[in-house]
C-alpha cells in the first residue's frame, strides 16, 4: 500500500531536491524515501549509543582504542 503526502519546502529546498534528482537519476520520491531511512537508521543508532555508551564507561571503555583492544 502506498500513501501521497505533501511536503512544504523553501525554493532552497526544491531546487536541491531537484538538482540531485537530476544528477543520480533518481525521482524526488524516490529521494525522500531514501532520505526518511537513513534518518529512521540514524534515529536507531543513536539510541543504541545512548544505551551502550554508558555500559561500556562503567567497565572502562572510553575510546576507539579501547574496543578495538578489547576484540583483539
Amino acid at each position: 500500500m502506498q500513501t501521497t503526502i505533501t511536503v512544504r519546502l523553501t525554493e532552497k529546498e526544491t531546487e536541491a531536491l531537484r538538482s540531485l534528482a537530476e544528477a543520480t537519476g533518481k525521482s524526488r520520491s524516490e529521494l525522500v524515501r531514501e532520505a526518511l531511512h537513513a534518518y529512521e537508521i540514524n534515529c536507531l543508532m543513536d539510541r543504541i549509543r545512548a544505551d551502550l555508551v554508558p555500559r561500556a564507561q562503567a567497565v572502562g571503555i572510553l575510546t576507539d582504542e579501547d574496543v578495538f583492544r578489547e576484540m583483539s
